[in-house]
């Protein structure tokens, strides 16, 4: 029986808007940070407690865009971003462990991803587009550790991932600068509220054919406008929760998410074209992703390691 509080509203108009919200909370990763006046790496160390960092080179990190720039996806649409974004984060460790299989965790400066991805794409500084212009103005730096250690986890159900990798970003604790900010994405429909707080974190999980983001902590959101504009003014902003994603032989990525609004939960399934195009309706006879729908459905509980507090 339907909560009599929650208004009713048509059944595919809410679920392309809760799509659009859930895909584009998992998405908010590449987006800005608050203004870090004077910030280093030294700064962002603190987020790794007692341990060292390692920046990777501005090189490594323009080999991995490049890897993903070869793919022909189009890199400059926000939609894309999760896909991006975690491609070249899991060729960075992939290099990384080459060379030290338990090394420290990795810091990738905002600085060399900005100029990285200009180099490239070939951009000057205003075509660069917003997702990618913001993580740059604001500070938004990126630690990523791999250490067997610090990232051995326990499968409850499903399958051993090949690979897992603990995402952190951040800003220092300082009383100037805020605990969270929020933004307004212009790009989608209907346009998404965005907040992010001073920690965000996810655990990534490479299985070769999907991916999965997990724990997502830190990013919540709603959408502005229009009848499920209302819903969520009701129930509250929604929380990414998870994010997982498998990409076709063509390029289409099918991604199925997990966003928490109040005390509900969603779980919608959504199809993005290369040039980033963003559906609920899947193509009809591509048994290709319905093979890539089951896989990325399968049930999937992990217990992680506890973080250490200092």
């Amino acid at each position: 029986m339907s909560d009599p509080a929650i208004p009713h509203f048509p059944m595919k108009t809410a679920l392309r808007a809760i799509a659009a919200t859930s895909f584009l909370l998992a998405s908010a990763f590449g987006k800005g940070a608050p203004v870090l006046n004077g910030q280093t790496a030294d700064d962002v160390q603190a987020q790794t407690a007692d341990e060292d960092v390692r920046r990777v080179s501005r090189e490594m990190i323009e080999a991995a865009m490049a890897e993903q720039a070869a793919l022909g996806y189009n890199l400059l649409a926000s939609t894309n971003s999760t896909r991006f974004e975690t491609g070249v984060l899991l060729a960075i460790v992939r290099s990384a462990m080459a060379e030290d299989a338990e090394g420290p965790p990795l810091l990738l400066h905002h600085v060399d991803w900005y100029e990285a991805y200009r180099s490239v794409m070939e951009l000057e500084h205003q075509d660069v587009p917003e997702y990618i212009a913001l993580a740059h103005e604001y500070g938004q730096d990126r630690i990523i550790d791999f250490h067997p250690a610090r990232t051995t986890i326990e499968i409850k159900e499903g399958f051993e991932p090949k690979q897992v990798v603990r995402v952190k970003v951040g800003w220092p604790d300082d009383p100037e600068t805020p605990d969270r900010y929020t933004f307004t994405d212009t790009t989608t429909s209907p346009n998404l509220r965005i907040t992010n707080r001073r920690r965000i974190s996810y655990w990534l999980l490479d299985y070769g054919d999907f991916i999965v983001q997990d724990e997502i902590d830190g990013v919540q959101g709603r959408p502005l406008g229009g009848s499920l504009g209302t819903l969520f003014s009701i129930v509250g902003d929604g929380s990414a929760k998870q994010n997982r994603i498998a990409i076709a032989e063509d390029g289409l990525v099918v991604t199925y998410a997990t966003a928490k609004k109040g005390p509900f939960k969603v779980q919608p399934l959504t199809l993005t074209y290369p040039d980033g195009t963003v559906e609920t309706e899947f193509p009809p006879d591509r048994h290709d992703l319905l093979q890539l729908t089951y896989r990325i459905k399968l049930p999937l509980e992990v217990k992680y390691p506890k973080e250490r507090s200092d």
